[in-house]
């Protein structure tokens, strides 16, 4: 069976998109406004998260504006002889495109122009001429798997032909294949555009290709009889994408070969990962290699850390109590996450946890929530995001009205089944832990941590939501399901 994905924006490229959604910019006093923002004389300079609607002061036609490029995705329109100006950041990338075209300036007439309009002369300026796909695509079901082998990447080593920043560059990767037993076959990915150079040593034999890509990819180098087949975002034929442009971790290389699997047949023999990619070889031996979870001894109190305790401290605020065991939080972000100190990657484990709303009226914030995530996640938190494994727990609770001060949720993780019991409060939600009929089914043969994230307070920090984990030293609120350790691997005294 095939499958659809999508490939994952850059996350900076992300937070912009969301804020485009929600808000304009007003240039003239610089506060932010519902729907547009002013540029007049004495308005200086500002960024812009987002553009609808440019209002354009009295007195300034379409000839005193003047547009620049700053980098790569954003612009800068100004008012010549001024320095009264506003940066649309990421107006320039490929995926607000759609946004762009929404854009307009609004005269004091009246009369309106199209962003892109104005913009035109420096999208067309900073267009870097592409090597052109000299081969035909080949549909993917007439292309014959020989072993396969697999390359993602990023980028290619740009070439720039002068120091002015240019849209997307395409780059150039060296890819050269030794000689192996039999026919091979090439999966080759980037997220930019890349000019694949291969070529073969003698005695190797490349039997087929597969390009996969963002942006359009090209390869060169090739005998004209090795079919070739190519997908891209840019060709409006991207299906089969990998979420994940890079693989970094066990979690990710796991899921790249069955994402391989599902779209051919067969898993990759060998898989190379880089940012960005010069010149790599094909020998049949170097490949990706994690190693294996291990069900470490514990030997400590399994208690809470967190990465943004530094950042509470230099707050002169706590977030992580004496016994480390109540976190609250971090002083950084719209919630901080902080998890136990030992994972487990086999075996069947209980904790609980008790939630305190910091707000008047006991409900914790949004953010605040608890679960377990994979330990391989390039991201903290518990939000699935570019096919990380995470779960959380509040979702289950929306028909019960929600988290609310005082909760205790228990967690029931089968990490050899792949299973996850939730408990609420004495009741399980959905099926028992000696049902093996779990409310969540999670990826197996992987490692896990239970985490919890407390959201921002605002700026009344007294207020602060806290969890306070038990992982065993103490007697739990509710008994423990037959079957499963604490997870601190104490039991608790009767």
């Amino acid at each position: 069976m095939r499958h659809t994905f999508t490939l994952a924006l850059p996350l900076v490229l992300i937070a912009h998109l969301v804020a485009y959604s929600v808000c304009q910019v007003h240039a003239a006093d610089h506060q932010r406004t519902a729907h547009r923002y002013d540029l007049s004389r004495g308005a200086g300079e500002t960024h812009s998260e987002c553009v609808m609607i440019i209002e354009i002061g009295p007195g300034i036609t379409i000839m005193d504006l003047e547009a620049t490029r700053t980098d790569s995705y954003s612009a800068r329109l100004s008012l010549r002889g001024t320095s009264d100006s506003v940066i649309c950041d990421d107006i320039l990338h490929p995926a607000t495109e759609n946004v762009l075209t929404r854009s307009v300036l609004r005269f004091h007439n009246g009369t309106t122009v199209p962003l892109a309009e104005v913009l035109h002369q420096i999208l067309e300026a900073g267009k870097q001429p592409r090597m052109p796909q000299t081969v035909t695509s080949t549909a993917l079901e007439k292309i014959q798997v020989h072993s396969l082998h697999a390359v993602a990447v990023y980028q290619g080593m740009a070439v720039r032909p002068d120091a002015n920043p240019i849209d997307t560059p395409q780059g150039i990767i060296h890819v050269t294949v030794e000689p192996m037993r039999g026919p091979i076959t090439l999966l080759l990915m980037s997220y930019d555009p890349v000019d694949w150079n291969v070529s073969a040593a003698p005695g190797a034999h490349i039997g087929s290709v597969i390009l996969r890509g963002y942006y359009r990819q090209t390869i060169r180098g090739l005998d004209q009889t090795v079919p070739v087949n190519f997908a891209s975002a840019e060709d409006d034929n991207w299906y089969q994408i990998f979420p994940q442009t890079l693989v970094r971790s066990r979690d990710g290389l796991i899921d790249f070969k069955a994402y391989v699997r599902s779209m051919v047949g067969v898993e990759p023999a060998t898989v190379q990962s880089l940012y960005t990619g010069d010149s790599l070889v094909i020998d049949g031996k170097t490949t990706l290699a994690f190693p294996n979870p291990i069900e470490r001894p514990i030997t400590q109190p399994v208690v809470f850390e967190s990465k943004d305790e530094s950042s509470a401290r230099s707050y002169g605020r706590p977030m992580i109590s004496s016994d480390r065991l109540t976190v609250g939080y971090g002083m950084s972000g719209a919630s901080t996450e902080s998890i136990a100190t030992m994972p487990h990657s086999r075996g069947k484990w209980y904790a609980e946890f008790i939630v305190h709303a910091g707000s008047d009226n006991g409900i914790p914030n949004r953010w605040t929530n608890v679960g377990i995530r994979s330990t391989n996640n390039e991201y903290s938190g518990l939000t699935s995001q570019d096919g990380q494994l995470a779960y959380e727990v509040k979702r289950y609770l929306k028909t019960l009205g929600g988290l609310r001060d005082k909760d205790v949720i228990g967690l029931a993780i089968d990490v050899t089944e792949g299973h996850l019991y939730i408990r609420h409060n004495g009741v399980w939600l959905g099926g028992l832990p000696d049902s093996g009929a779990p409310i969540v089914r999670i990826t197996k043969d992987r490692e896990y941590v239970v985490a919890v994230e407390v959201g921002s307070p605002g700026r009344d920090y007294s207020k602060m939501d806290t969890w306070t984990g038990n992982f065993g030293s103490t007697p739990f609120r509710h008994p423990i399901p037959q079957g499963f350790e604490p997870y601190g691997g104490r039991r608790p005294n009767p």
